[in-house]
């Protein structure tokens, strides 16, 4: 069953965190690089993983990069899509009060 969660395992050299999201059926274990990162107790160990899970979890879905450019840019082609089917374009500018 695939379900959120985030844990630690011990290992023959220390603890290492993991966290797992419902969309992948493995979980995810913290490193650095090609490296586990390994920890002296099992409490720093899930402590690491569930602020990695969070971290996880509170990021956006999806960049303004990703949509397009600049939020401008991304605006105006959404705009646009909204008005090609043949209506009138009217510039509009944003006084700051």
């Amino acid at each position: 069953m695939n379900k959120f969660d985030a844990g630690a395992q011990l290992t023959p050299n220390g603890w290492i965190g993991y966290f797992r999201m419902v969309h992948h059926a493995q979980n995810k274990v913290l490193r650095e690089g090609k490296h586990d990162i390994l920890f002296a107790t099992e409490a720093e160990a899930l402590k690491a993983a569930n602020a990695a899970f969070f971290k996880y979890l509170n990021s956006p879905i999806t960049g303004i990069s990703s949509m397009g450019g600049s939020k401008k840019s991304v605006a105006k082609n959404a705009a646009e899509k909204i008005f090609r089917k043949g209506g009138k374009v009217v510039a509009v500018e944003r006084v700051r009060a």
